[in-house]
């Protein structure tokens, strides 16, 4: 998976990510771009540690369904430990080989996993057949190519963020995504994009623990020195302090479904 380390501890830092104001209302976005009905069943791919799987089952209540699948062993059990309903379920399980059967789910969404799988097109291909028809989905994902990071050494940032993108297997996802759906029989029904914007550099913004996972990402792959990987890293808290600190990216938000059956 992009050479990402799926460990407890960083588990414990991407709970630390999705608590912060920025991914908690980027799950509020998805969550009213779902526009989910009680008793709808959903599974969501890459579930992660769990909190929109949560928010999920919330609305589609008892007579729905909320199944997660992740292939992170510490992140199920998270999600486990924090499961708020009988009618939510977790499982170990891989985006290109879905456990579930046939037209099974009214709803499928996939948020920031699709860029790590390498056969991006089998994670569409198992959507469409997991989705009853008429069932719909939403896939969020980022382009790595248009974060907006302010530095006072632009060439030092370009190599960092360079070295970056070999944490995931798409890096650009986002340009090929509705191509990508249109190929899987889906029916693209329309894109959009929720920006994240930090102008501090503080404990709830997204860029903060994104900060800290780059960095120990890049770490270890030595193409970067460890004195301008520390530079990089140590300068947001100088930009921050000075009130100089920017960052922004953006999500993108691709919403498809599967065509009803048509009579014969």
């Amino acid at each position: 998976m992009g050479g990402m380390e799926y460990s407890n501890e960083n588990a414990k830092r991407l709970q630390r990510i999705y608590l912060t104001g920025d991914v908690t209302a980027q799950r509020a976005e998805t969550i009213r771009q779902l526009n989910l009905s009680a008793g709808e069943s959903v599974l969501d791919i890459g579930c992660g540690p769990g909190y929109l799987c949560e928010s999920m089952a919330q609305i589609v209540g008892p007579d729905g369904a909320v199944v997660g699948i992740d292939v992170s062993t510490d992140l199920i059990a998270v999600c486990n430990r924090q499961k708020a309903s009988a009618w939510t379920s977790y499982a170990i399980g891989n985006a290109t080989e879905l456990g579930q059967s046939d037209a099974s789910f009214d709803v499928v969404v996939c948020t920031q996993v699709a860029e790590y799988v390498p056969d991006v097109d089998r994670v569409l291909a198992e959507t469409f057949r997991v989705l009853k028809p008429g069932g719909r989905t939403i896939f969020v994902a980022t382009d790595w190519d248009a974060v907006v990071w302010h530095s006072e050494s632009p060439e030092r940032m370009a190599a960092v963020m360079k070295s970056w993108e070999a944490h995931c297997a798409h890096p650009r996802l986002p340009r090929s995504m509705a191509h990508r759906l249109v190929n899987a029989r889906l029916h693209l029904d329309g894109a959009s994009v929720f920006p994240i914007l930090n102008l501090q550099y503080d404990d709830d913004s997204y860029s903060k623990g994104l900060a800290q996972g780059i960095r120990d990402f890049v770490a270890r792959r030595n193409d970067v020195s460890a004195d301008d990987l520390e530079a990089w890293h140590s300068e947001f808290g100088r930009l921050g302090g000075a009130g100089q600190y920017f960052f922004s990216t953006n999500r993108y938000l691709f919403r498809a479904s599967k065509p009803a059956a048509t009579p014969l």
